[in-house]
């Protein structure tokens, strides 16, 4: 009864495009973010797509440390979870593939050309000034691997106070303990410039032993889950030297280890030995300058080095022996320049170079060279008093040396159309055409690689409605549909007896609807609430025959829902108290239906419905800040799995200790 109950309470609820509650605030109604995703900067109202964004603020209320935690509450976001916090974790954006969802940090492109995808758990949400979500093919501003949509990263920014620190520590179940620490300084050289830095460490770990529970017909045992363990370091550092807004130049460099057992599907006896292992480099320099008051230049050098190993000591004396690394080397280089034409007409163009290389005794050595020049912009017309109609027209050419079709043009048009004049409504619409290039796997997979292979190709459209109103609160109400076609899609296909090769032979039509309610309430004067609810329903069918008589034609694709349901209530009460700022509490709901694990659709997983919360406190005193928060996953105690044979874990908890001087 209590678990329909908090369904029922969930119903009215949503994670909130941004966090509106700080412990700082005396109000719960902010201006709306301007956000980057789209290149040109602008309000998620005035997008021609839906751009979702998470901000720190809400960062701080999520119970999880890593990406994964952040984008699994976000809208039309499906996280493929291959074992709670020590497994990989894919994402599936708008029902499409892990690999065509872009990933970026500041602009900076994260998917691996190994296999066009990056492991979310990778990446620790500390230092994050917000995500942002574009949802909608964007290979005309960004290339490769944009058919579903693009995450973009934005790091924190520039220290606010002379010297900043900040400890955190968090223990929990499973042996779970983590410690963050973070040190900022700037200096004033002379008028109006400045030198800050930023210095940042983390470590995360735990034996991940936990209980749960495995289905065997009507018989459910309760197994401990082996070999699941993790620990990973991160160390970050930037330093940038600032002249007013005339220039800034910046060095950043960040480093990453990522170690974890890798016990693999569980079929109710043996648990998998497997180990993984991974090691990421990235450092690089970036330049902003204010060439006039209408013309700026943003130029950016970056290198990327990863390491991966996956192997299983049971193999070691055996005649077949699983031990693979894959090294992965990159530099990039852009350059771009945004032109404020008019107050009605912006263009921002550039250039793009990529270098890759692989070396890997699975594959052999590959190389490639890809070079890209685009143009986007925004024309605003306005038709009446307060009726204005938003053109955002953009184009792209790419070259890639290492592919049969060497040349890639996309284009996208998107509008945005605000028909009536005080009312925050507006009707957005984009159309385009997206591509993911051959993965280094698919070309050079040694004596099964196909370097043949064309990149694959896929047409989206987009259209939605976007409604800011006060009705007892500040309200957002936002409604997308998105159809995506894709051909030339890239299957791994038998040929010969036990030989299997990439090839372009498959067409997949994805097609769904976004919607969402986000409300900003004010309870009382100290009490504040941000409540909602997103629904999505997303298909991905299979829209043409491997071989004659295929049975998954016309068929779901595996492993994704058809419908997702998320919520959260967040309430934040600031006391008049001198040491005690703040109580809050959270509380978020993901459900999900079932989700196929066969082609025929004939099996499935079943649908599941968790439940995560925490409380905290916010303390002040003498110039430091004190939180406290006490956290709860899977509060129902739900059994489930997201992907098949990857448990998840039963109820679990944590408790966080952050102490900041700021």
């Amino acid at each position: 009864m209590v678990k329909y109950l908090i369904i029922l309470l969930i119903f009215i609820i949503n994670i909130p495009a941004q966090e509106i509650i700080s412990s700082g605030q005396d109000s719960v109604v902010t201006d709306e973010i301007v956000v980057e995703s789209n290149r040109l900067k602008m309000k998620n109202s005035e997008a021609p797509n839906k751009i979702q964004v998470i901000d720190a603020e809400l960062l701080k209320r999520i119970n999880g440390s890593r990406l994964p935690d952040a984008l699994s509450l976000s809208d039309a976001v499906f996280i493929k979870d291959y074992g709670f916090n020590s497994g990989t974790k894919t994402i599936s954006l708008n029902a499409t593939q892990s690999e065509h969802t872009l990933v970026l940090i500041d602009g900076i492109r994260l998917n691996s050309r190994q296999n066009a995808q990056y492991d979310l758990s990778l990446f620790d949400l500390e230092d994050i000034e917000r995500i942002e979500i574009s949802k909608g093919g964007s290979s005309a501003l960004y290339g490769s691997d944009a058919i579903g949509g693009v995450i973009n990263i934005i790091t924190s920014r520039d220290p606010k106070k002379p010297f900043s620190f900040n400890i955190k520590g968090e223990t929990g179940s499973y042996g779970y303990r983590k410690f963050y620490g973070k040190l900022s300084q700037y200096f004033k050289l002379g008028f109006a410039q400045k030198l800050s830095f930023n210095i940042l460490a983390s470590d995360e770990r735990a034996e991940n032993e936990f209980d749960f529970n495995f289905k065997n017909g009507p018989v459910i045992t309760e197994y401990k889950r082996m070999n699941s363990d993790f620990n990973t370091q991160g160390v970050n550092f930037d330093i940038k030297y600032l002249q007013s807004d005339e220039m800034s130049l910046k060095y950043f460099a960040r480093y990453s280890s990522f170690t974890r057992g890798v016990p693999g599907i569980f079929l109710g006896y043996s648990t998998g030995s497997a180990r993984q292992e991974d090691k990421i480099a990235m450092t690089g320099f970036s330049f902003d300058k204010k060439i006039s008051g209408k013309v700026f230049s943003k130029c950016d050098l970056t290198y990327q080095y990863q390491l991966q190993k996956y192997y299983d000591p049971a193999t070691f004396n055996l005649t077949t022996v699983i031990n693979s690394f894959y090294k992965l080397r990159r530099v990039s280089a852009s350059s771009v320049y945004s032109i404020l034409i008019s107050d009605k007409f912006n263009l921002e163009s550039g250039a793009e170079l990529n270098l890759d290389d692989i070396s890997s005794n699975e594959t052999e050595e590959g190389k490639a060279t890809q070079a890209a020049v685009f143009a986007v912009s925004k024309y605003i017309f306005n038709i009446s008093t307060g009726s204005v109609l938003t053109f955002y027209p953009s184009a792209r050419y790419d070259y890639y040396s290492n592919i049969s079709e060497h040349n890639v043009l996309t284009g996208k048009f998107g509008i945005n159309f605000k028909p009536f004049g005080r009312t925050d409504f507006h009707i957005k619409s984009s159309f385009g055409n997206n591509f993911s290039a051959p993965t280094f796997n698919e070309l050079y997979w040694k004596d099964i690689g196909n370097k043949d292979l064309r990149p694959e190709k896929s047409l989206s459209f987009d259209a939605g409605l976007y409604y800011k109103f006060d009705f007892a609160s500040v309200n957002e109400l936002e409604v997308s549909y998105y159809n995506i076609y894709t051909k030339d899609r890239i299957v791994w296909t038998p040929v010969s007896g036990s030989i299997w090769r990439p090839l372009n032979i498959q067409k997949v039509s994805s097609e769904g609807i976004d919607a969402s309610l986000k409300s900003e309430l004010s309870l009382s004067k100290f009490l504040f609430a941000n409540v909602g609810i997103n629904y999505s329903f997303g298909s991905a069918i299979k829209k043409s025959e491997d071989f004659s008589g295929d049975p998954s034609f016309g068929k779901q694709l595996i492993y994704l829902p058809k419908e997702m349901v998320k919520g959260s209530i967040m309430m934040n009460y600031l006391t008049t108290s001198k040491l005690l700022k703040y109580v809050s509490f959270s509380l978020f709901y993901n459900f999900s239906t079932r989700r196929y694990t066969n082609f025929e659709n004939t099996q499935f997983i079943p649908r599941y419905d968790v439940v995560d919360g925490n409380i905290a406190a916010g303390f002040k005193f003498s110039g430091f800040e004190t939180d406290l928060r006490f956290i709860v996953n899977n509060i129902l105690n739900e059994d489930y799995t997201v992907l098949p044979g990857y448990p998840m874990p039963l109820r679990n908890y944590k408790i966080e200790i952050n102490l900041k001087y700021q």
